[in-house]
């Protein structure tokens, strides 16, 4: 029996995808039902849909808003159109109930050391280690009726210290900030009115070393798997509960399960690795360095594969 600790978007769909192959699995999360999760809801829909297509989940069930402009804004440059390569906005609460078939069992996790443990808990990572090298950053967001940027708007703080967003919903907008100063955060989303406001922490750091424990094994948020640059966790958690998936397809032992596991998300940890590394060096001033060069390639590709294109000019202007 594998027993699933998180009903989001990685647990959730890791579940369907175990029930689907005749799994013996369950999913538990203690949260009462219809709990409001905190979510920027925008990912790229031509990433998204081969996962949707796996649990026989249409994009149009869970579609909010596509096919809208881009606006990026900086401290050293004006707002720009960049291109919109597949950014939308999701009802992600619909997903994944469509996704685990609204089969949560409403309470914690059992601790069963005959009985594997996913924990796709999220930032609490509650089954597994703490880790020395954890690092966070604040967000707060809102949903609110008005906002005066009608398609998705990005600005980004100076020295890399995060960013404020605007996404467009079917009929309301999601407003939010989230950097590692609090009042700068506060100072990007006060003004806003809003229907609903949440704060959160976001992981903003791949965790190398705690990725399985015993038999506990991590996915999504809870091991890092986060896009260190834009805090964009919806197909980095997708990425790795398939990946996990296909390796409990390879063997019936946890022990061999993991090392098959960490073989397979080695190249994107270390990827997540390397752009946190860039915003880190930002973020202290140390901005041109060989490493940096190299890592801003792999922002770029971070940054499309969210959704949007932007020029490596246009990335130098905001950091130089």
């Amino acid at each position: 029996m594998w027993n699933i600790a998180g009903s989001g978007i990685a647990g959730s769909y890791l579940y369907g995808r175990m029930r689907r192959e005749g799994y013996e699995v369950r999913i538990f999360d203690p949260k009462v039902k219809d709990f409001y999760i905190p979510c920027g809801f925008a990912t790229n829909k031509n990433l998204l849909r081969p996962y949707l297509n796996n649990l026989n989940i249409e994009m149009d069930q869970v579609l909010e808003v596509e096919n809208v402009n881009v606006e990026v804004a900086g401290n050293n440059f004006n707002p720009i159109q960049a291109e919109n390569v597949g950014l939308c906005t999701i009802n992600k609460m619909k997903m994944e109930q469509l996704m685990c078939g609204g089969e949560v069992l409403q309470s914690a996790c059992p601790s069963n050391p005959d009985q594997p443990i996913i924990d796709a808990t999220g930032i609490s990572r509650f089954y597994l280690p703490a880790s020395r090298n954890d690092k966070k950053m604040f967000a707060i967001e809102k949903v609110s009726g008005k906002s005066e940027y009608k398609g998705f708007y990005f600005y980004f703080f100076p020295e890399g210290r995060g960013y404020f967003w605007s996404f467009p919903l079917r009929d309301r907008y999601h407003i939010g900030a989230g950097g590692i100063d609090l009042d700068e955060v506060k100072s990007h989303i006060e003004r806003y009115e809003a229907i609903r406001t949440v704060s959160r922490r976001i992981r903003m750091r791949p965790i190398n070393e705690n990725i399985t424990s015993g038999n506990v094994l991590g996915v999504g948020e809870s091991i890092g798997y986060i896009s260190p640059l834009l805090g964009e966790g919806i197909i980095p958690a997708l990425e790795s509960a398939e990946a996990l998936f296909q390796s409990i397809k390879k063997s019936d032992d946890v022990k061999e399960i993991s090392i098959i596991y960490r073989d397979r998300i080695s190249k994107r940890m270390k990827e997540f690795e390397k752009i946190a590394n860039l915003v880190e060096n930002v973020q202290s001033g140390k901005i041109i360095t060989p490493s940096n060069i190299f890592s801003l390639k792999l922002a770029l590709n971070e940054v499309k594969k969210f959704g949007f294109s932007l020029s490596l000019r246009k990335i130098l202007a905001h950091f130089l």
